[in-house]
C-alpha cells in the first residue's frame, strides 16, 4: 500500500484508487543478427480529473521507471 508522507491530514487521489496498475509484459525477442532484444510493455488505468493532464504526468513517470528498470536488466545481462 502507498503511503503519503506528510504532516497534513491530506487525501491525494493517487493512493485511494485512482491510479491503479493494471498488468505488465517482457518479451524476449531475436534479432536477425543474433542478438536479443527486451520488449516490454505496461496498462494501467487512471480516473484523475482532467485526464489529459494526469496521462502526461504519469505517462512520463512509468517512461522514467521503464528506462531504469531496462537499464538496470542490461547492467545485469552485460555482467
Amino acid at each position: 500500500m502507498m503511503r503519503e508522507l506528510s504532516p497534513y491530514d491530506i487525501h491525494p487521489p493517487h493512493i485511494h484508487g485512482y491510479f491503479v496498475p493494471e498488468s505488465a509484459e517482457f518479451r524476449l525477442l531475436t534479432n536477425r543478427d543474433g542478438s536479443t532484444q527486451l520488449e516490454g510493455l505496461s496498462w494501467y488505468r487512471n480516473s484523475m480529473w482532467p485526464s489529459l493532464y494526469w496521462r502526461l504526468w504519469s505517462d512520463t513517470i512509468l517512461h522514467q521507471v521503464h528506462v531504469r528498470v531496462f537499464e538496470h536488466i542490461k547492467a545485469l545481462s552485460e555482467n
